[in-house]
């Protein structure tokens, strides 16, 4: 009798075992903390510049009811960005001041004699917001950015993982100006004012190359302002107890017969419009 031969197929199974790994608890120290440095507010236009425990800056914006959050910025091109566009304010040698994804300003022509200032800040996802500022604005969003930039480069990693906004400390005049009222503008019976622009260092006092006069009713005002200005002695500013430097706009009244109000302003001196 012929048998007839099966083919019989094995078939393997293996079976993968997989054993769980223990879970570990996050690791908090790897996340990033951020602390606030900064507000300020030009018109509906806000923003707040941010430190994280990583030494890095961001700036939050909102516009109406729009908010941006920039990408982390290195604190070093942060300020180089931030010093090129400082000197430039009154000649811009660019058409756009571009920061990496996050801020471009571009200088217009707002009248035959004045410059105006598009700021344009972007979130990490690419939307945009812009708006328009004169030159008093665009200060004191450069100053809120170099806040920034001081505070990751001077707190510790200690003091930049606290809790909470970062505390402050403003300048201020450790001792009483005296000052000499110009002769010629004294015999002319004549009134009139400054507006000086320095730094401050950590020891208190004015930086010699950093004295500049913005304006003066007369030049006899101007050079009265910039001589006591080198003879001034600051409470310097301070950030968690560091000292650091500041730029100041000091604005100087000349009134004949009267005790002058002098008191220093971190810039900007946000001046009434004439």
């Amino acid at each position: 009798m012929n048998l007839s031969r099966k083919t019989v197929s094995r078939v393997v199974i293996t079976l993968l075992v997989v054993v769980p790994a223990t879970l570990s608890p996050p690791d908090l120290s790897a996340q990033t903390n951020w602390r606030e440095v900064r507000s300020i507010k030009l018109g509906r236009f806000r923003a707040r510049v941010d430190v994280s425990s990583a030494h890095t800056v961001r700036l939050v914006s909102q516009l109406d009811t729009s908010y941006i959050t920039s990408d982390e910025i290195g604190p070093d091109s942060l300020k180089a960005w931030q010093e090129t566009l400082f000197s430039q304010l009154d000649k811009p040698t660019r058409t756009k001041y571009v920061l990496g994804n996050a801020v471009l300003v571009e200088p217009y022509a707002a009248d035959s004699a004045t410059i105006g200032y598009a700021i344009t800040v972007a979130d990490t996802g690419g939307a945009a917001r812009t708006v328009l500022t004169d030159k008093m604005g665009i200060e004191e969003f450069l100053d809120l950015l170099a806040k920034g930039v001081v505070a990751a480069q001077t707190l510790t990693d200690n003091e930049l993982k606290r809790p909470g906004p970062i505390t402050g400390k403003p300048i201020s005049l450790a001792k009483p100006v005296n000052f000499v009222y110009p002769r010629t503008a004294k015999l002319a019976g004549l009134s009139g004012s400054a507006l000086v622009q320095f730094i401050v260092d950590t020891s208190g006092r004015a930086k010699p190359e950093s004295i500049t006069c913005l304006e003066a009713t007369y030049k006899d005002f101007a050079d009265a302002a910039t001589a006591v200005v080198k003879t001034m002695e600051f409470s310097p500013a301070e950030l968690e107890g560091h000292k650091i430097e500041q730029l100041v706009q000091y604005p100087i009244d000349f009134k004949l017969n009267a005790v002058l109000p002098i008191k220093p302003f971190e810039v900007p001196a946000r001046r009434g419009r004439r």
